[in-house]
């Protein structure tokens, strides 16, 4: 078994594949260029500034942080509101640097247009993933 400070490292890296999978499929998709040797390069970009931004940015802890300055109290809105935050805020780095990786100085021709459709596609993925990473990481930490 992996020791339990590993917990955190454990979801970062799982929630990451799930991001940059997506993210990544939908940037390329949206630039008319799904190539098998794109789309790897776009991944490997992805998940290294995404595993790098998560572990500089408490942004899951900012989210859940958001839902009791608002006293929500149901499981399921904490969730979401918590996830919408943290979301917002791990997506656009991790596209923001994706993107300028991917088309230099000319970001903000790019970018912008795409921003709403990432985090779309990035939000639906963290709903629905970050419960799961948990789960799995409970079960590899726990001995």
């Amino acid at each position: 078994m992996i020791g339990k400070q590993h917990f955190g490292q454990i979801i970062n890296v799982l929630i990451n594949v799930a991001l940059g999978l997506a993210l990544t499929a939908v940037g390329l998709s949206m630039a008319g260029t799904v190539q098998p040797l794109a789309f790897v390069q776009s991944f490997v970009v992805s998940m290294a500034v995404g595993y790098t931004i998560c572990d500089l940015i408490p942004a899951p802890a900012w989210g859940k942080m958001f839902t009791k300055y608002l006293g929500i109290k149901s499981k399921l809105g904490c969730h979401l509101i918590s996830t919408a935050v943290g979301g917002l805020v791990l997506i656009t780095c991790i596209s923001f640097f994706c993107q300028f990786v991917a088309v230099g100085g000319a970001i903000l021709a790019v970018w912008p247009h795409a921003l709403p459709y990432l985090l779309a596609a990035g939000y639906l993925v963290l709903i629905v993933f970050m419960p799961l990473c948990e789960r799995f990481a409970v079960v590899l930490t726990s001995k």
